[in-house]
């Protein structure tokens, strides 16, 4: 059965163990950014990613140790420039919000071709809607996939 990746070979060529091992991308650590209208401080737990031809997935565990700015919203950052911004994207996860014990799951959405902003059921940006301030003891915890420039 014919395949559409080529492995960088041209027509004649043999697919080595070596071009093998380039196929599967291995999986590298992203230092992410945290905001919320200022510059949220946080530990950094796993942010983990791998790309394959110009799909990156990846996942991230943020445990937040300052605060944010209630009524804004909270964007983190990605360890590639997608391919475009202001597009939806494939991104799965929860804010947990320690004070009031609760977890709001969220979906992703690209602010821009470096940040992407949470929506909550509402439709609204986490933050925003509901009004809520990251705080200490807060987790973001998030999977994503989306295509790179």
């Amino acid at each position: 059965m014919a395949t559409q990746y080529t492995a960088g070979l041209s027509s004649g060529q043999i697919l080595t163990a070596a071009i093998m091992n380039q196929i599967g991308a291995a999986w590298v650590d992203f230092t992410p950014t945290l905001t919320q209208n200022v510059t949220v401080t946080k530990t950094t737990t796993v942010a983990r990613y791998c790309q394959i031809q110009k799909t990156v997935v990846g996942n991230m565990k943020l445990d937040v140790t300052g605060a944010g700015t209630a009524g804004q919203f909270v964007l983190t950052g990605l360890p590639l420039a997608a391919r475009s911004a202001n597009s939806s994207m494939v991104m799965w996860g929860f804010i947990y919000d320690a004070s009031a014990n609760t977890v709001y799951n969220v979906s992703g959405f690209l602010a821009s071709t470096t940040t992407v902003y949470f929506l909550y059921q509402t439709g609204n940006a986490w933050g925003s809607s509901p009004n809520i301030a990251l705080a200490s003891g807060d987790q973001l915890n998030l999977a994503f996939s989306y295509e790179v420039a």
